[in-house]
C-alpha cells in the first residue's frame, strides 16, 4: 500500500523542560516501520534547550512541527 492510501497518525509530543530526553523520544519516534505520520511537540513555556533540540528535528525532517506556547507572568 502507497503512503498516498494510508492514513496521516498524528504524534502529539507535550514537553516542559525536557529537552534532555526530547531527541531520544523523537528518535523513537523517526524509528517507526509505518511512514505517514506528523509529530506535533508541544512546548509548554519550557526554559530548558527544548526548542534548540525541537528546531533541529523539525529542521531535519518535515514530519516533524513545533509549536511553543509562552505564557505571561504579569
Amino acid at each position: 500500500m502507497d503512503q498516498a492510501n494510508t492514513p496521516l497518525v498524528s504524534i502529539i509530543v507535550p514537553c516542559y523542560n525536557y529537552g534532555h530526553l526530547l531527541s531520544e523520544t523523537l528518535s523513537s519516534i523517526e524509528a517507526q516501520s509505518y511512514s505517514n505520520w506528523e509529530c506535533i511537540i508541544v512546548d509548554n513555556g519550557s526554559t530548558d534547550i527544548t526548542s534548540k533540540i525541537a528546531e533541529t528535528w523539525t529542521n531535519r525532517d518535515h514530519r516533524f512541527k513545533y509549536l511553543h506556547i509562552q505564557y505571561s507572568t504579569t
